[in-house]
């Protein structure tokens, strides 16, 4: 092998501590390895096919909204068509398309956890699990800092291409969004067209999410100049996580209440606070996991206890897996709550009339193409952190196997491992959300203003996110059962 470590030695550096490599070529002998990866036909090319993948779905995703978004402040900036014509019967509809552009923001905020889990997913499925590998090459001569840079240019080199790859699926589905309908005007693909400098930044944060999470990943590895590997030991969950969540749910029920949505700024604050509690929600969530495991493990059934012992050994991943489900429940149960369809008046004028007939669904339009996006993150997101753990555990599901264990044992933890706390994670947030838009259903009705579509969003967001979940965990059954088949990875 070209391009690995080259000693400059004096005569007296016979010492352990003397050595001093200098490794030139990273970039080339990264790119070697990964070949071999795929030539040698083992997991770890599906892993790194997959993390490609995800990086597609979140940067051509996170485009798509933002150039929703992007094209709201247009229509809100500078009308057209019928908005001109409402806005010159009454110029109060301004407040109302602003409103438009101050939703979306809300949600493109709301979708960023999504993002930033199947992100930072995509990015250790292809930083841990790789200690064999990354052991080999310290014996090879190269220093740990070496070996941590070559990982980071292998996930800049799969955040890149995908999010290229993203890039280019975002462009060819502009034209695709002139079939709906948003302010009473058909969507154009020009309007979508994101400007090329937040083009730029978007897919610049999409790949430093991915090789910062890359790069966390492996703190969690070390080691040695002897090619021993081994994981940092991880610090227990303290209670202080449920005291902020309760001050953060006191903070947020009684700023809710005092919310009168009647200017654009209170939209930003009905944001701030619902980041807000949402980040309360992430802070205990691992947490409310680990206690929850511990009453499960109580039950006498072996794949029972043993799902419920790895929640309990590392409930941040495993509450890392449904944080997208839970802020999709919280999102529908916040929904459900809210009157989501324009209202008409009778001395409006024929303008305006003709606006509110063909827009009174875009909120419900818009809470569903939310919602899309974010099961879209969600499923994949849990498709590859899920991957991911089938093949770091590969040695204890084989070494299991080898002891007896049934092939259906393994596929039952891995089941009630992800299902258990994704049931959990549905309903703590759909009750979130409905405790937070509580306050907001109460003024609606005092104002006259109801719906009857929430409890329908609501639905929709258990059914399709439970069902999204299991179609996920069922395309990693073939990589359980390759596991099993392969018993070693050569590569390593």
């Amino acid at each position: 092998m070209s391009a690995v470590a080259t000693y400059a030695q004096s005569p007296a550096s016979s010492s352990p501590s003397a050595p001093t490599a200098k490794v030139s070529g990273l970039l080339g002998f990264t790119i070697r390895l990964t070949k071999a990866r795929f030539a040698a036909r083992e997991g770890e090319s599906l892993l790194y096919l997959a993390s490609i993948v995800a990086f597609v779905i979140s940067s051509g995703l996170a485009l798509t909204v933002a150039g929703g978004t992007w094209m709201f402040y247009n229509r809100w900036r500078h009308p057209y068509g019928i908005l001109l014509d409402v806005l010159a019967e009454d110029s109060s509809f301004d407040s109302l398309i602003q409103s438009y552009f101050i939703l979306a923001i809300i949600a493109c905020a709301l979708l960023i956890p999504a993002v930033y889990s199947l992100t930072s997913g995509a990015a250790v499925l292809g930083a841990r699990g790789r200690e064999r590998r990354l052991s080999a090459l310290r014996l090879l001569g190269l220093s740990s800092a070496d070996v941590t840079r070559m990982s980071l240019l292998d996930t800049l080199v799969q955040a890149t291409l995908g999010t290229a790859l993203g890039l280019v699926a975002y462009l060819v589905t502009l034209p695709l969004w002139h079939n709906l309908t948003m302010t009473a005007l058909p969507i154009e693909a020009t309007e979508m067209l994101l400007p090329w400098y937040l083009i730029v930044a978007i897919c610049i944060a999409v790949i430093v999410l991915g090789i910062a999470s890359a790069a966390y990943g492996l703190r969690q590895v070390r080691i040695s100049p002897l090619g021993v590997a081994r994981r940092t030991s991880r610090p227990g969950l303290k209670t202080w996580r449920v005291v902020i969540f309760g001050v953060v749910l006191v903070i947020g029920s009684v700023a809710m209440s005092m919310l009168q949505l009647s200017a654009p700024v209170m939209f930003f604050l009905l944001a701030g606070i619902m980041l807000l509690m949402i980040g309360g929600l992430n802070v205990a969530g691992p947490w409310f996991l680990q206690q929850f495991s511990r009453l499960i493990a109580q039950i006498p059934a072996p794949s029972v206890i043993w799902a419920a012992r790895r929640i309990q050994s590392n409930p941040k991943i495993t509450w890392g897996r449904v944080v997208g489900i839970a802020l999709l429940s919280l999102i529908g149960g916040y929904m459900a709550l809210m009157p989501i369809e324009i209202g008409s008046g009778s001395d409006d004028g024929a303008a305006t009339q003709s606006f509110i007939e063909a827009a009174q669904w875009d909120f419900t339009k818009g809470v569903i193409i939310t919602l899309a996006v974010g099961f879209a993150l969600t499923a994949a997101s849990i498709f590859i952190n899920q991957a991911s753990a089938v093949f770091e555990r590969a040695e204890q599901t084989v070494a299991m196997h080898k002891m007896g264990a049934p092939v259906a044992f393994n596929t039952k933890v891995m089941w009630l491992e992800t299902l258990g706390p994704l049931v959990f994670a549905v309903i703590i947030g759909a009750g979130m959300g409905a405790f937070m838009g509580y306050p907001m259903y109460q003024l609606a009705g005092d104002m006259g203003v109801a719906s009857d579509g929430g409890p329908i969003v609501m639905a929709v967001v258990l059914v399709a996110g439970i069902a999204l979940a299991v179609l996920a965990l069922s395309l990693c059954g073939p990589l359980q059962r390759r596991v099993l088949e392969t018993q070693h990875r050569a590569n390593d």
